[in-house]
């Protein structure tokens, strides 16, 4: 049996953990059941090294248990909450939004004077107790989205289509910017509503595939995407995996979905944006000139316990023999529209991290980002679990033997315990 695999009996069944240890010992046969008198090993180191032995097996085996086991408590727990919040009233569910926003506000002061330095930027007119006012509401925001993501699962596909109002474009740019049969890129931002209206696109037929970025331990990442996976959405890291998902889907004549507001990375195209440059992501805007999609912008806002949609659009990508520069255009574009979404509604603009840091920094590790609940929490459970099984080294190859082909490394297959 090699390292990494379940311990199977005779007849090819596993062997559960009520059976480690009873295991069958090693055999004769095995170098390390040597026998008195064929090496000078006594009965009491075999027994102990069998012992030793054991144990390793044992603890490898619970290791495998628990990955998996690990992946299912992170559904379970996102399945109990969303029961949990869906069988809340109201107006018990908004006095949880309004006081966790309130006390994250406080409680985190690297996010407060993050969202206030982003405001200052927006509106630099603002006065500090202005400022203050809106970055309470950004918290509160975050925290109803927060709320939408956990009852996702629950909410009725007319509840979608009838809350999310449309009051600037029409859903027929939609159509038109698919009518090339390239598909079509959706850019948004972290602004108001961005899950729910998600959701309510997709609802209205329209396929999704949406990049998403993991910033936090897998245990709470799989929560999040389960939850965002409810309706069929399908859903994608910014791997090269992802990337060729998104291609395919674009060949498909669907939908490819970009939030285009923070370059977490720190490699993306530099850009003016409210007066200051910063960077931002260019992935969706190479992908569509690539490929030839337009893009359409789509915006949401929160109006009372409703959620008001803008879109603009197609645009298309220019294409010429200067890819950088075309890339670079598209992005001072994308800068254009950003600004004038953001600049409509502040105080909706669900952003933590600095988009204008004083010098560059790793991105912050956010629940997802935009939620009202910091990681660090989430990574204490997941640091009482075990970390996932280590792979096994691999051999040291045979100079006279060619390597073989690479395989592709998909970061986005299917969780452990589905079907592919």
């Amino acid at each position: 049996m090699t390292a990494g695999t379940d311990p199977v009996r005779a007849d090819d069944s596993p062997v559960t953990g009520a059976d480690a240890d009873t295991a069958a010992p090693a055999t004769p046969s095995s170098p390390s059941a040597a026998l008195p008198g064929d090496g000078g090993v006594v009965p009491g180191d075999l027994a102990s090294r069998a012992r030793a032995a054991r144990r390793e097996f044992q603890q490898r085996f619970r290791r495998e248990e628990r990955q998996e086991f690990r992946y299912h408590l992170s559904i379970a727990c996102a399945v109990f909450f969303s029961w949990l919040m869906w069988a809340l009233p109201f107006w018990v569910r908004e006095q949880i939004c309004v006081r966790g926003g309130d006390a994250l506000m406080r409680r985190s002061r690297t996010y407060r004077e993050n969202v206030l330095a982003n405001l200052g930027r927006v509106i630099p007119e603002a006065s500090d107790e202005d400022l203050l006012r809106a970055a309470r509401h950004v918290f509160h925001t975050s925290a109803r989205n927060f709320m939408d993501l956990v009852l996702i699962p629950r909410i009725p596909r007319r509840r979608f289509l009838e809350d999310a109002r449309l009051v600037a474009g029409e859903w027929e740019m939609l159509d038109r910017g698919l009518a090339a049969g390239k598909g079509l890129v959706l850019i948004s931002a972290h602004l108001g509503a961005f899950d729910f209206i998600g959701q309510a696109v997709h609802a209205r037929g329209y396929p999704l595939t949406t990049v998403t970025t993991r910033t936090t331990s897998r245990f709470v990442f799989d929560g999040v995407t389960h939850l965002r996976r409810s309706n069929r959405n399908e859903i994608v890291e910014a791997t090269p995996s992802g990337v060729r998902r998104v291609l395919q889907a674009l060949k498909r004549g669907e939908i490819a979905v970009f939030v285009t507001d923070r370059d977490f990375f720190q490699n993306g195209k530099p850009v003016t944006l409210f007066g200051r440059e910063t960077t931002l992501p260019p992935g969706a805007v190479r992908i569509a000139r690539d490929s030839g999609a337009p893009i359409v912008a789509i915006w949401s806002r929160r109006v009372g316990r409703g959620y008001e949609v803008e879109l603009e659009g197609p645009f298309a990508i220019e294409k010429t023999s200067d890819r950088e520069g075309d890339v670079q255009r598209g992005i001072e574009f994308l800068a254009g529209l950003l600004e004038r979404a953001i600049g409509r509604t502040p105080d909706q603009w669900v952003m933590f991290q600095r988009v204008w840091p004083a010098e560059p920094a790793d991105p912050i590790r956010v629940f997802p980002v935009g939620s009202p609940l910091e990681s660090e929490l989430l990574e204490r459970v997941a640091a009482v679990l075990p970390e996932p099984r280590r792979p096994r080294p691999e051999p040291e190859p045979d100079p006279a033997t060619p390597p073989p082909a690479a395989a592709p490394t998909d970061r986005t297959d299917p969780p452990p315990g589905s079907s592919a």
